[in-house]
């Protein structure tokens, strides 16, 4: 596939772009909020230190156990002794190039995909109890360590080197706006370390190639006239990227850089909005940067155009468990699509009533686990009154808005340069050096 080159601007830092930053910002980063027990080990020296900010070292090779106790922390060690009991605890290696290992932290809490694995991290560890009889762990560090745990997350570290700087570049643009902004922040952090922020594994799953793309990078961000912008991505966007009014009508009205656009280099865009192009569109999709070749991995192909089947009373429950009860659900009916075909508001019609549901992500949320996105048509199966199933025929993963990071990894796989898939994904933006 050809395109015609789109050249970002880059500019360095200017007397008019506000905030420069002599140093590396720092971090303060969700990672646990669900448990009331934390099980660690290190094998470097440890410094603790508590509320009072009192320091105790801890020789290396320690297997440590925090646990919730009433409304205090309890920290001991792997003969039960105890270490530490206080309201707050701050852990560090006295080696700041080692990791501290913490077993079973839970992931993809909410989205239907739940599990837990061991994950190291650098910098210090902050413990607080929280109001929900758990342990809040907070990891500090600094923001460019913090993108090295971040960006094999949402890519991967086989990705193409130009995709990797791609995703550096909006990962630590999105993690300043969060920092500047506090749109991700609670009590005692900054940013979460979840899809409803950016998804960070801490400082085990980073390789060469994702180190490089970072430094590489080192404090480059997107922005429009002098502003930083919100670098969204996702997964797949099917063909076509969303508009942010669509998605996010709170955040944002019409802007050039969030401007859902067909995902290939020429060519006009189809009316989504209409069924029969939509229709189409996801059962005999077009040449797109995200559409899968051979060499695709399954992931990405399962991404791209997908199928489920779901019953009325599938559907039925959950309506009645997270809106109102309408009895047994027989028609969905889209109300209203962006222009990438997904569905910002949909009715479905029971024969006790009917029943709107708006909102992108809400829309995904109706099943377990969540829809891959809201761009997706619905056939029924069985009488019109009285169906027996409800097959949905979707396109994409993700809210669509911004970069499709497998139309990056595609563009980079064509050795496209990183400021011409930025340049395709926020038309408009330009690139400059915050620190």
């Amino acid at each position: 596939m050809k395109i015609n080159r789109l050249m970002l601007c880059f500019f360095f830092l200017s007397g008019s772009f506000a905030a420069l930053f002599a140093q590396i910002p720092e971090v303060r980063v969700l990672i646990m909020y669900s448990e009331s027990s934390v099980e660690m080990q290190s094998d470097s020296r440890l410094n603790i230190f508590d509320q009072d900010n009192k320091r105790e070292q801890l020789r290396g090779q320690q297997s440590l156990f925090l646990r919730r106790e009433g409304e205090t922390l309890a920290l001991y060690d792997a003969g039960e002794k105890l270490i530490h009991r206080g309201n707050r605890l701050i852990i560090q290696n006295n080696d700041k190039n080692k990791d501290i290992r913490i077993k079973n932290v839970p992931q993809g809490i909410g989205w239907g995909r739940e599990y837990k694995e061991d994950r190291t991290y650098k910098g210090s560890l902050e413990f607080f109890s929280n109001g929900s009889g758990d342990i809040n762990v907070v990891n500090v560090l600094d923001l460019e360590t913090y993108l090295y745990g971040v960006v094999p997350s949402e890519i991967g570290v086989n990705s193409p080197a130009e995709a990797l700087k791609a995703q550096a570049i909006c990962a630590r643009t999105e993690a300043m706006v969060g920092l500047e902004t506090g749109k991700y922040a609670g009590p005692d952090y900054q940013l979460t370390s979840d899809v409803m922020c950016q998804v960070y594994a801490g400082s085990g799953t980073a390789n060469d190639a994702v180190r490089k793309a970072v430094d590489d990078t080192r404090g480059m961000v997107l922005t429009f006239r002098d502003t930083l912008i919100s670098a969204y991505y996702a997964s797949t966007c099917g063909g076509h990227t969303e508009s942010i009014e669509f998605v996010w009508p709170e955040r944002s009205g019409p802007t050039p850089y969030w401007k859902g656009h067909f995902d290939r280099p020429v060519g006009d865009s189809p009316d989504l909005t209409r069924a029969d192009a939509l229709r189409k569109w996801i059962l005999d999709p077009p040449e797109v940067w995200c559409r899968p070749d051979s060499s695709t991995p399954d992931w990405m192909r399962n991404n791209f155009r997908w199928k489920t089947t779901i019953t009325p009373e599938q559907i039925s429950k959950m309506l009645a468990e997270q809106y109102r009860d309408i009895g047994n659900v027989y028609d969905i009916v889209p109300l209203e699509r962006g222009v990438s075909g997904r569905i910002y508001d949909l009715l479905f019609i029971g024969d006790k009533g009917h029943f709107r549901v708006k909102g992108e992500l809400n829309i995904r949320r109706l099943v377990s686990p969540p829809l891959r996105s809201s761009c997706f048509i619905v056939d029924k199966i069985g009488p019109v009154s009285a169906p027996a199933s409800f097959i949905v025929s979707g396109a994409g993963s993700g809210h669509g808005v911004g970069m499709c990071q497998v139309g990056a990894i595609a563009m980079g796989r064509q050795n496209i340069p990183y400021t011409d898939i930025l340049a395709h994904y926020f038309r408009g933006a330009v690139l400059r050096k915050k620190y």
